[in-house]
């Protein structure tokens, strides 16, 4: 499909080594019932068949970058925000599976309240096999998420829509946040920003156990705790704050890895 001169929507994927998932996220973009979007897809670099998959699609309202090394997602994404032609910017995940109407939900929403800078929605999640093993309802009015934001990371990432005013303003994503680079921004724009989830589950979020690897789970703790402690400095210490910090400092360092790991199957977003 020829894409507008003028996308109303620019989704953003960044991916490496997607194979086998990523041709059924695709899909279930190209397929969005709205049609007027960009898709802009950056391969980090990989290593498989992706790039060969995604020279392969002939829609023109894909856009394609290759990095020439492993930037991370952090910075992949803030590639694609930079050439983002969209009055609103939506994530994607290369794993995941975005249900028919979703672009045409959110977009109805934002423009429907106004005063949205950033909203989400309610998701199933999917195992390896494309099974339902849970869902995520995560709280829905912005007073609500911007309590939660302070414990946890309160909008699913690749359910993201938002102003392109707000990720510019915001500054995109920060690269020494990488691994949780979707809750630094959060954490950052809670105080200033109106966020919300609708209330309706919108994407297929999959859950690979390859990426919830001892290494890769302490990564993430680490970079979580350097989030929190910097709220903490930035917004001033409350009960609240100073609570979740120790939380999930007990959590990163007094728990045994087999427990961390059910509480992160189990949570998504430790």
């Amino acid at each position: 499909m020829k894409v507008s001169q003028t996308p109303k929507i620019s989704v953003l994927m960044s991916v490496r080594n997607g194979m086998p998932f990523l041709p059924q996220a695709v899909k279930s973009i190209l397929s969005q019932s709205y049609k007027n979007f960009e898709f802009i897809i950056i391969d980090d670099a990989s290593a498989d068949e992706t790039w060969e998959y995604l020279k392969s699609q002939k829609d023109q309202r894909i856009k394609l970058i290759k990095n020439s090394k492993n930037l991370g997602l952090a910075a992949s994404l803030n590639k694609g925000l930079r050439l983002a032609k969209g009055d609103f910017i939506a994530r994607m995940d290369a794993d995941d599976i975005s249900l028919p109407n979703r672009l045409k939900i959110q977009l109805n929403y934002l423009q429907k309240h106004s005063r949205v800078d950033l909203c989400g929605c309610w998701v199933n999640l999917i195992d390896e096999k494309g099974e339902t093993i849970g869902e995520k309802k995560y709280p829905t009015e912005s007073d609500q998420v911007k309590k939660a934001i302070t414990w946890y990371t309160a909008v699913v990432h690749p359910t993201y829509m938002g102003k392109r005013d707000f990720f510019r303003k915001m500054k995109g994503y920060r690269l020494n946040f990488d691994y949780a680079e979707d809750y630094d921004l959060l954490a950052r724009a809670k105080n200033k920003y109106t966020i919300s989830n609708i209330p309706k589950k919108l994407l297929l979020w999959r859950l690979q156990q390859s990426r919830r690897s001892r290494e890769n789970m302490a990564k993430m703790d680490r970079v979580v705790i350097a989030i929190k402690l910097e709220s903490l400095k930035r917004d001033g210490l409350t009960l609240m704050g100073i609570l979740a910090l120790i939380k999930k400092f007990t959590m990163t360092y007094c728990l045994p890895f087999p427990v961390k790991y059910k509480l992160a199957v189990l949570f998504k977003y430790a």
